[in-house]
This record gives C-alpha cells, sequence and structure tokens, in this order.
C-alpha cells in the first residue's frame, strides 16, 4: 500500500483489504459484488458477528445499475455476516482495523471498474476518522476512546436488519426482469448520445376517410347521381373537400416527419438525430395547437355534417323503401304500405348501428409520438451502419463506431 490520500478502490482491492482485516471489518455500499462478499464471510469467520458488519440498500434498482450481485448479499445472510438495510444509500465507506476510505461507488452499467491510482474514487481517512466511521456504522466495534457516555448506542445507519421480505421481493423483481448485462448496455450507451428511432403520427384525424356500411337491409336498392361518388356498399361520411378534412394536416406533419427524421429502412425504421430534439419538440408542440384548433372545428361542425349525410341517406332511400318496403319494415307495422314518418323512422334506426356519434370519432384524435433507443442487436446488424451513413452524410460517425467497437473489445478483454 502506498501513503498517498487519493486512490482507487475496487472490488479486488476492497477484498483484499478486508482480508486483512484483525479487529474490525465495516463496509457502507449500495451492494456488494461476490468477491468482496467471499472476502466478508471469511473474515467474519475469524472476527465473530461483532466485529464484521455490512450496510447496504436492498433494493432492485442498485442491482440494475450494477452496484452489486444479489446472489453475494443473499450468500452473506447465509454465512450469518451482520447485513443491515439503508435505503437510498449511494455512497462507499470502508473501515477495516485503524484505516478508513471513502469512496465512490461503481455501476456497472454506466461505466466498467477503474484499476489505476490514476483514475481515483476513493479517499483514505487517517487518525481518528476511521473510529468516528466506525461508531457511525458498528458501534460496538468503534474504539471505546471515542464512545461518550451520552452518546447513542444505536448506529447512525443500517439500523435495521436486512430482511427476508425485502431480499425475497428484489429477487423476484430481477427474476421477472432480468438486470441487461452491463457490458452491452455501457456499448450502447455510447450512441444514446447521437441518435434515437423516432415515430409520429396522426390518429383519428382523417375523418374524410371514415366510412359506414349500409345495412343489409336496404342495400341493393339502387344509386343516384347525387350521391353516387359516395354510396356503395358503404357511404362516405365527410366529403373529401369539406372543410373537416384533415388533408392540410397531413401535409404539414409529413414535412415535420421530413425535416427531422430519416428512414432507414426496414427493419430499422425512422431515426432523430438528440442534438436535433429540442427543435423537434417545439415543433410537435406547435403542431399539438394546429391539431386542438382542428379538432375545435371539428366538434363545432361535426354534428351538423353528420347529420346532412345521414339525411342524404334516409332522403335518397326513402322513396325506394317506400315503393318496395322490405319484409323487415313491413313485420312491424299494422297497415298494408308504410308512409313516409314510418319509412324515415325504420331507416333512422337502421342507420343508428351504423352511423358513428360525434364524440367517439372526436376521441380517437390525437398525434401519437414515439421515441426507442438503439439496441445492441441493432448497433451490430450488417447494414445499419451504412444506412445510418446515408441517411446523415453530414455527420462524422467514425467516432461514436469506433467508440462502439472499442468498449466492446475491452469488455471482450475483461472477460477473457
Amino acid at each position: 500500500m502506498t501513503d498517498r490520500a487519493f486512490g482507487c478502490m475496487t472490488s479486488a482491492k476492497m477484498a483484499s483489504l478486508l482480508r486483512r482485516a484483525q479487529r474490525r471489518a465495516l463496509l457502507c455500499i449500495p451492494a456488494v459484488r461476490a468477491e468482496v462478499g467471499a472476502a466478508l464471510t471469511e473474515v467474519a469467520g475469524r472476527l465473530g458477528a461483532e466485529g464484521v458488519r455490512v450496510v447496504l440498500d436492498c433494493d432492485e434498482e442498485v442491482f440494475r445499475l450494477g452496484y452489486g450481485d444479489l446472489h453475494a448479499v443473499q450468500a452473506l445472510r447465509k454465512a450469518g455476516v451482520d447485513v443491515r438495510q439503508c435505503p437510498g444509500l449511494r455512497v462507499g465507506l470502508l473501515v477495516v482495523d485503524d484505516r478508513a476510505w471513502a469512496f465512490t461507488p461503481t455501476a456497472l452499467y454506466v461505466q466498467p471498474e477503474a484499476h489505476s491510482d490514476e483514475t481515483p474514487n476513493a479517499v483514505e481517512l487517517r487518525g481518528q476518522a476511521a473510529d468516528l466511521l466506525a461508531l457511525a456504522i458498528c458501534p460496538v466495534a468503534a474504539d471505546p476512546a471515542v464512545v461518550s457516555e451520552d452518546s447513542c448506542p444505536e448506529p447512525e445507519i443500517g439500523q435495521s436488519p436486512l430482511g427476508d421480505a425485502t431480499v425475497n421481493n428484489v429477487t423476484e423483481s430481477l427474476k421477472i426482469a432480468p438486470p441487461i448485462p452491463f457490458d452491452v448496455a455501457r456499448q450502447v450507451r455510447v450512441f444514446q448520445p447521437y441518435i434515437q428511432y423516432v415515430e409520429i403520427s396522426l390518429r383519428g384525424c382523417s375523418i374524410q376517410r371514415h366510412r359506414v356500411t349500409i345495412p343489409k337491409s336496404i342495400q341493393g336498392l339502387g344509386a343516384a347521381k347525387e350521391i353516387e361518388n359516395r354510396l356503395r356498399t358503404t357511404f362516405e361520411l365527410i366529403e373529401k373537400s369539406s372543410v373537416l378534412s384533415s388533408q392540410a394536416l397531413d401535409d404539414e406533419l409529413r414535412k415535420l416527419r421530413d425535416d427531422f427524421t430519416r428512414p432507414l429502412g426496414k427493419p430499422w425504421g425512422r431515426v432523430i438525430l438528440r442534438t436535433t430534439r429540442k427543435l423537434f419538440d417545439e415543433r410537435v408542440e406547435a403542431f399539438r395547437k394546429k391539431l386542438e384548433a382542428h379538432k375545435k372545428k371539428v366538434r363545432d361542425e361535426l354534428e351538423k355534417h353528420l347529420a346532412d349525410s345521414r339525411q342524404k341517406v334516409v332522403e335518397y332511400y326513402l322513396p325506394l323503401v317506400k315503393e318496395r318496403p322490405p319484409d323487415s319494415l313491413m313485420g312491424q307495422l299494422i297497415t298494408a304500405k308504410p308512409d313516409d314518418a314510418q319509412v324515415s323512422a325504420w331507416l333512422d334506426a337502421e342507420l343508428d348501428r351504423e352511423f358513428p356519434r360525434p364524440d367517439q370519432l372526436l376521441s380517437d384524435m390525437k398525434l401519437d409520438v414515439q421515441y426507442r433507443d438503439v439496441t445492441y442487436e441493432t448497433l451490430n446488424e450488417d447494414g445499419f451502419a451504412d444506412a445510418l451513413k446515408d441517411a446523415y452524410p453530414h455527420v462524422d460517425w467514425d467516432k461514436p463506431f469506433d467508440e462502439f467497437n472499442a468498449a466492446k473489445e475491452r469488455d471482450l478483454r475483461n472477460k477473457a
């Protein structure tokens, strides 16, 4: 060991320091890894329960971020080591005999552990500092000289033992949704500042494309020039030239999509540069306001348009039905022939099952914007890099792809 105050604290160094403990070994850390857990178990067998204590945060997020291994925590408890729970703990403190270290634990989801004192994450605390930390973590392991008569016998941190219920809940959560392998996550993170997948679309706005099915009970009774372009076995609810048409919105959205996103082709879809997200989001927000204005216009006029469209169908079919009333109508009458009011009422009832209510059409209107981050599988697919470079020829893609490949090679070396 050197005399320098700042250094690098890794799992391997922690395990080495712990195995040298002669009087006490206390550790506060979000979670422990296997080699640290093995060292703690070993030293607990030598020093006994009062000389070893671990305070951690047994929470699924801790393990998803890569602060430690749940199996290592379970092994500590099984070995009878005193393990305490401190929700939200994110600092690291190690006390071994008369020495102590404060350090920043490494989350493997973000970066691999550094192994050089040239990239320090720890500072050694000397003198009375080690005893004061021991008092805060495990008073029974503190030097009697720092324990005052009026001091609280309870530890400042980790007052409650880690219980079975907490461990079982975390175990079940990680079983249902296992953490992403950390080497994979780190490699993917290289590209996260650069691109995102995005899909943007209008839903339920093209009411000019909505059709209703003409009930079979009144189909086949002819057509008239007045509505022959709208009436087949289905009927257009709104004329394509109607002021309620969403064509202008469709055109504006298409331009917004083309200005800010690029299609990479199947199976990747469209991507957006993250550097343009702020401006893109502003444009999307402005578009949402136009959509709300369109919805208000539609809300004000839709009911009348639907009523007019429905009336056209009724007016067209009324003389035809009156001339050749179908059995489904005659079966409801006590007269030999139906009059206009009866035919109109019957047609209304038949059409009522097919014509939507205005609120149904309005509730479906929305702008849908979906973002997805790139995946490890995508980055390794043949053709993805070329498609990205073709889509954005003004971006220097060599840098992120070189970093991605370097990260992959580094993680392969660490595994070996």
